[in-house]
């Protein structure tokens, strides 16, 4: 084949591809690179592909030199997902193919090939949240508090940090009364209240049946006890709910603090139910 053929093949190509020079910089593009980043070959030659990719993936780019000279010694090409974004603001996977190619004057040039995988991606968030997601409530569940809450939290080293487990008071006797629809929305509502009155950086999961953790940052007992106060003013149907909460303790893991809170609920139900109780500073 001549270099005509090959050039109309490059062009014609479904799979979005882009030539860059030795310095990083682009060269050529086809058509389909252009339709996946949104920009034309004038806003892209001359320029770094950095100019359309995500800022959270500015170091992966940055590593390219090295991924290539370790894909070659393996004889190998380069492989990774990437995120670009297009002049409106959209946000598209790209799994990346990067190919040696040989520039003029032997140049070490580079081709990437990319196809755009933001529907396998969606997909697989979709199928992520759902493995930690409370199906009823949309609050988390206990594998998504570990993920969340444990990780944001705890890896922060943060002892601002109160952990309040709390349980419907008599809520099978609600549902044995009106069925289990009642309470299934009591449960929604209930989860809607809380997010009203805990702030943007707490976690919430239902941890199971009636029983939910709330863990909140940035706080301490007395903005704790003022939120529990006015979400039980919230509850709805009239129910009450018993709480324990307790404070994260220096060089403890926030599990512990967990326990120490479902300890404390229990020991607000064996009081009489409806009340909160915590324990003394520690």
């Amino acid at each position: 084949m001549d270099e005509d053929h090959y050039s109309r093949l490059f062009t014609a190509s479904p799979v979005a591809q882009a030539l860059s020079d030795e310095h990083g910089h682009l060269v050529e593009m086809n058509p389909a690179y252009c339709v996946l980043v949104g920009m034309t070959p004038q806003d892209l030659i001359g320029q770094s592909a950095r100019i359309h990719t995500h800022p959270e993936d500015w170091a992966l780019h940055s590593s390219v030199g090295d991924l290539m000279a370790a894909g070659r010694s393996a004889d190998r090409p380069v492989a990774i997902e990437a995120r670009f974004v297009r002049p409106t603001g959209e946000i598209r996977w790209a799994l990346l193919t990067l190919i040696p190619f040989v520039g003029p004057h032997d140049a070490e040039w580079t081709m990437a090939a990319a196809v755009d995988i933001t529907s396998r991606k969606e997909l697989e968030d979709g199928i992520f949240r759902a493995s930690r997601t409370d199906q009823l409530t949309g609050a988390l569940n206990r594998r998504g508090w570990a993920d969340h809450a444990v990780d944001a939290i705890e890896n922060n080293g943060a002892l601002d940090t109160v952990v309040t487990v709390l349980d419907l008071d008599h809520f099978k006797g609600f549902n044995d009364r009106y069925g289990h629809a009642a309470g299934d929305r009591v449960l929604i509502e209930f989860v809607t209240a809380v997010r009203d009155c805990i702030g943007s950086g707490d976690v919430l999961a239902r941890w199971g049946g009636e029983e939910f953790v709330i863990t909140l940052h940035d706080c301490d007992r007395k903005r704790a006890l003022d939120v529990l106060q006015r979400l039980a003013h919230r509850t709805p149907e009239g129910l009450t709910f018993s709480a324990g909460y307790t404070r994260q303790r220096a060089g403890e893991g926030l599990r512990h603090t967990l326990e120490r809170a479902d300890s404390l609920m229990f020991q607000a139900k064996r009081q009489g139910r409806n009340r909160m109780v915590t324990d003394a500073p520690g």
